[in-house]
């Protein structure tokens, strides 16, 4: 057993470190020890149990945390009789009772059966409030926060991480759910104290280094820093607020998939809101009609930008942020993890002065964000880049981006139009959506220019017959498309919980001849550090084909039964093809390839 003993005003109070429940420290009430100390930070430091002992962590503190008088770097391990510093407060850690044995630790007259919460403002006035908090789930998960031994296997589905949209009623705050959540994930590039919050006209509205220099409701603000900081360290791409009566419902798509993170009583929804609102300069006294905006957020190595969408519902107006965050995108053709063949295909395509790469699959597939890396992977300092986008979602570096605004006659066919006569070596086009903009694309790729574009369609071959319905020539599909990439995105296995499993002879036999003796695939199992989902993270699933001789005779043919053959002989990597080999390196699972993929 280990306990944390320090000084309250109604005498010393002792606290047992738990597995299960870390003791964090700071001047924030989210904190299970929430001190009055203005030397003290929000969110200033966590005592934690592991196997091999009790660790004190700094979370990136102002003033630091000290051990024996020498400051935490990191972290440190501690050991009996350790005296901590956190601003003007004192702490003793014992590993057991002080001259105790195995007692109960008593607090008033009580024994300590709870993690505990002590209110700053309670505490001062020497009342000593104490008020339990635990982390809250949908359920039990075996082995959660296990680390490399793994999770204890059982037979029942994985519950999701769930705070619920009674949190607040159980006892548990909203600021207490999101820090315990945050706290419990893997990735932790940065802390909540250094996410700045920015409006629309650049100023700094809430900052780490002005905590209280703001008119903005405090707790709100919290609440939304503390949403940021679990979407930093989920990789998440969208927050949604949503209004559901008397209660609101804090979600997050991570993964692609929408999780529960926290539950809002209405007051604070209101207010959190209305947060937003100032940050993105929207008036606050509207509330039942679409409103639009945007705000930045800076952290140590970036600025990230948030689009915001507001829409009336029946109970009010429900709220979606748009992060777009580039850290979470891939930067590079080489971080795409393509296929040796196919990686070796578009490189030595994109080196080329002319033709077209065209890269299809459904809404939310990740076509830009390849179009993205494929464009880093150009050198603008020699090539003149242009983009023509709706909107433009990531400013990069040395090239050209216009947006698409559609009022002001500003079309992707009439900018492509006008980008023709501004001497570009490259030009990407955001989608194929029109007769107009296919036809005037391949004709820049056939005259010079090497050209970039996505289309809606299911597959390369059902990109060829897409160009045909839209009316492009059959002669200008041949001459001018060179390369045709589909991608899907699929989620990777969490590497704290996956676990392994034997196929069965229906999956070998959809797997293909290549798998017959495979004997273990994986399959997600979830833990906390995964959201309960049993996935951590995405990556891409590739399929290429290139538009050879034969293709292009076929095409300029224009028959239907001549095309498909010619096409199906020049496929090198099926979507399927490439799920399955990532299933069979235990990256992910047959189910989430076969979700993804499908017939």
């Amino acid at each position: 057993m280990a306990y944390l003993e320090f000084e309250t005003p109604k005498g010393p109070r002792r606290l047992e470190v738990r597995e299960s429940k870390p003791i964090t420290i700071g001047r924030q009430p989210a904190n299970v020890v929430s001190l009055d100390d203005d030397k003290m930070s929000r969110y200033h430091a966590v005592v934690e149990k592991r196997e091999d002992g009790c660790y004190i962590r700094d979370l990136g503190s102002r003033n630091g945390s000290a051990v024996n008088n020498v400051l935490v770097q990191v972290e440190q391990k501690l050991a009996h009789g350790d005296i901590i510093r956190t601003g003007s407060h004192v702490f003793r850690y014992y590993s057991g009772l002080p001259g105790g044995g195995g007692k109960s630790v008593l607090i008033g007259s009580k024994p300590v059966d709870e993690s505990l919460q002590i209110n700053a403002t309670s505490a001062a006035a020497g009342e000593g409030v104490l008020e339990s908090a635990s982390a809250t789930m949908s359920g039990t998960i075996s082995g959660a926060g296990s680390g490399a031994g793994g999770p204890t296997l059982s037979d029942e589905p994985s519950p999701r991480w769930s705070a619920g949209i009674t949190g607040e009623a159980s006892g548990v705050g909203p600021a207490r759910q999101l820090a315990q959540l945050a706290e419990s994930l893997p990735h932790k590039p940065f802390t909540l104290n250094e996410i700045e919050l920015i409006n629309g006209r650049g100023d700094i509205v809430h900052g780490s280094r002005d905590e209280d220099a703001t008119g903005i409701p405090a707790e709100a603000v919290t609440i939304l820093r503390l949403i940021l900081l679990v979407c930093f360290r989920t990789r998440a791409s969208d927050i949604h607020i949503e209004p559901k009566g008397e209660t609101w419902q804090v979600r997050v798509r991570a993964d692609g998939s929408m999780v529960t993170v926290a539950g809002l009583k209405k007051d604070l929804g209101v207010r959190l809101l209305s947060v937003v609102k100032i940050l993105c300069d929207i008036d606050i006294s509207v509330r039942n009609a679409v409103q639009e905006g945007s705000f930045v957020s800076r952290v140590p190595d970036r600025k990230v930008d948030y689009r915001v969408s507001m829409t009336p519902s029946i109970f009010g107006q429900k709220l979606v942020i748009r992060c777009l965050d580039s850290a979470n995108s891939p930067r590079y053709l080489w971080d795409l993890n393509l296929p040796e063949a196919m990686f070796r295909t578009i490189e030595k395509g994109i080196k080329r002065d002319a033709g077209m790469l065209l890269v299809c699959g459904p809404t939310g597939s990740g076509k830009t964000s390849t179009l993205y890396a494929v464009l880093r992977s150009i050198d603008a300092s020699e090539r003149n880049v242009v983009t023509i986008e709706d909107p433009v979602e990531i400013q990069i570096p040395g090239v050209t981006q216009m947006p698409v605004n559609e009022d002001m006659g500003s079309t992707f066919h009439s900018l492509l139009r006008s980008t023709l006569r501004q001497d570009p070596d490259v030009i990407l086009v955001g989608e194929i959506r029109d007769a107009e903009t296919a036809k005037t694309a391949m004709q820049a790729a056939m005259t010079g220019h090497l050209v970039f574009s996505t289309v809606h369609a299911r597959d390369t071959i059902g990109s060829v017959f897409r160009l045909l319905d839209l009316g492009i020539e059959p002669f200008l599909i041949a001459s001018g498309l060179n390369l045709l990439l589909a991608q899907r995105l699929i989620r990777t296995l969490c590497p704290f919980c996956k676990a392994p499993a034997a196929p069965t002879d229906e999956q070998l036999r959809e797997m293909g001849s290549q798998y017959e003796s495979l004997t273990t695939i994986y399959r997600a199992v979830g833990c906390i550090k995964c959201l309960g989902t049993g996935y951590s993270g995405r990556r891409g699933v590739f399929e290429l084909l290139v538009i050879d001789e034969i293709v292009r005779a076929a095409i300029g043919r224009n028959n239907q039964g001549d095309v498909l053959q010619a096409l199906n002989q020049g496929r090198i990597f099926s979507l399927k093809t490439h799920g399955f080999s990532l299933a069979a390196e235990g990256i992910t699972t047959y189910d989430e390839v076969d979700r993804v993929v499908g017939e």
